[in-house]
């Protein structure tokens, strides 16, 4: 009778990953046999919880309050053994019923304290949830947390592709996450300025200024992460800078002094 506490096990791990946010920001990262493994320990969680809860209910609680019957185990099992008439059968499958149900409810008041939680943790700090739990996850990549830096300071960004293309904006959206993805696979951009990369020196040439263009409509461009080789932070007087060494250097190339090994 136990193995049927197994689909019960399951079906409560994998909700709380599919609906408590800071589970399902990392459920792109389970798949096959870790989805199983990580959705049955949520599930055997659950399971100790609920083997407490009943144990004490059935011990603590009388069977009726201000005259109104509150056994429940008395009441599943009568209509248990409408089905099942062996005793002992029924005995077994009114608890696992009542075992199965509690679990399901602690589910979903872990799913729902966390989610609110999270929501007070907003109201008090003003900071947005999501944007702690997506630096939790894309910490462990310096492009993608070249690109959160980006989405949380409004910083602006280098952003090279694999095709030449350059964009230099700030990232406004990284996308939601799904069962197999992450939040990161595609982001739009609010872009300043675009050129290409020459293809003898990799050299970057702006030729479209965006903030020049006088337009009511808001212009965003959407990535796929595949396809962008680099990400650097950009400040447009460093730029400058740069471009002014750059000049001087071409018109008058310093010598480096070269010393033999």
């Amino acid at each position: 009778m136990l193995a049927f506490l197994l689909l019960p096990v399951l079906t409560c791990g994998f909700f709380i990953c599919y609906y408590s946010l800071p589970h399902f920001y990392k459920l792109h990262r389970y798949e096959g046999q870790q989805l199983y493994l990580k959705s049955a320990w949520l599930g055997v969680q659950c399971l100790f919880y609920a083997l407490l809860v009943v144990a004490i209910l059935n011990n603590v609680v009388p069977p009726t309050m201000f005259c109104v019957p509150v056994d429940l185990y008395s009441l599943v099992l009568a209509l248990v053994k409408g089905i099942v008439p062996k005793e002992s059968n029924a005995s077994e499958l009114t608890w696992l019923f009542l075992i199965a149900v509690t679990m399901h409810g602690i589910a979903f008041i872990r799913v729902w304290v966390t989610n609110w939680a999270m929501s007070q943790f907003q109201k008090k700090e003003g900071v947005d949830p999501k944007i702690k739990l997506m630096s939790d996850v894309l910490s462990d990549s310096p492009l993608d947390s070249e690109l959160l830096y980006s989405y949380i300071n409004d910083k602006s960004v280098l952003i090279s592709l694999s095709n030449r293309k350059v964009y230099v904006g700030q990232v406004v959206s990284m996308g939601e996450p799904n069962e197999s993805e992450g939040m990161d696979q595609e982001i739009s951009i609010l872009p300043h300025i675009s050129g290409y990369r020459d293809k003898d020196n990799l050299t970057v040439n702006f030729t479209t200024q965006y903030q020049s263009i006088d337009t009511k409509v808001e212009i965003k461009v959407t990535l796929r992460q595949e396809l962008i080789e680099s990400v650097t932070r950009f400040d447009f007087d460093v730029y400058e800078q740069f471009l002014k060494r750059k000049n001087e250097y071409i018109e008058k190339p310093k010598r480096v002094p070269f010393s033999k090994r």
